[in-house]
């Protein structure tokens, strides 16, 4: 059922192995003035992986600076202590992938916005490439 690999989940992530450290990935202003506001973004991820593993998804942190120094967190290494009920978003692939040791991962990421709705793709291009996920929000997206 590729809807169900296609959805984000979020999730407590109790049961997991981290291959490889968080990394940074977008950044949005409040209020946006950009004429037109464009709220879209893309990055590409690489991810160095030192034992071999089979890979099912990522995991997406916020860390969020709210206004002058009041800042909340899910991000493990800046986690806001009693962040009790804000969890990991997680992006799954569809077919479980095996990583061998020293390899790297690139996992192509996009935040995508239409007129009523916003949607995430994502894709890994390596160590082998797999399908982009959840192409214009057919399996999942957030009303607006």
């Amino acid at each position: 059922d590729v809807k169900h690999f296609e959805t984000t989940y979020v999730v407590k992530m109790h049961c997991h192995k981290v291959l490889s450290a968080a990394q940074a990935c977008w950044t949005f202003e409040h209020p946006n003035r950009q004429q037109p506001v464009d709220n879209t973004r893309q990055s590409t991820h690489r991810f160095q992986v030192a034992r071999s593993s089979c890979l099912h998804g990522f995991a997406g942190y916020f860390d969020a600076l709210l206004y002058g120094d009041v800042h909340i967190s899910i991000y493990p290494e800046t986690f806001s202590t009693g962040m009790f009920s804000w969890f990991p978003l997680f992006f799954p692939i569809r077919n479980p992938m095996y990583v061998p040791e020293e390899t790297e991962i690139v996992l192509h990421l996009s935040r995508c916005v239409a007129d009523k709705k916003v949607w995430y793709e994502w894709a890994v291009s390596e160590p082998s490439v797999g399908p982009i996920n959840n192409v214009n929000g057919r399996s999942f997206s957030i009303g607006l």
